[in-house]
């Protein structure tokens, strides 16, 4: 089970030591068994695709917006598999019962 908590504080991004747009500890542990956190820094990853298109989403209003809450989370889930990809993990349609 995937358990989501909301804080009014998180951390400073691990890189730059600026404040995180978000930050999410994933289920899976890291080659090393730590727990892999994904941050979400302006700062630090305005330049990678979905990271950038996310944080785009976030500065120019469009967060606050919920019609366009679907866009959102479609942007979070390509963000979340960027993330995974660079730890080596990816994202895995599980098979429906037609598959």
């Amino acid at each position: 089970m995937t358990r989501v908590v909301t804080s009014d504080r998180l951390p400073q991004c691990s890189r730059c030591r600026g404040d995180l747009l978000t930050s999410i500890v994933m289920p899976q542990n890291d080659k090393h068994g730590r727990p892999i956190h994904l941050e979400l820094c302006a700062a630090c990853d305005a330049e990678r695709p979905a990271a950038g298109a996310l944080i785009r989403y976030f500065a120019d209003g469009r967060g606050r917006d919920a019609t366009r809450a679907k866009e959102g989370a479609l942007l979070v889930m390509e963000w979340t598999k960027e993330g995974m990809a660079a730890h080596g993990w990816f994202f895995e349609q599980k098979p429906t019962s037609g598959d």
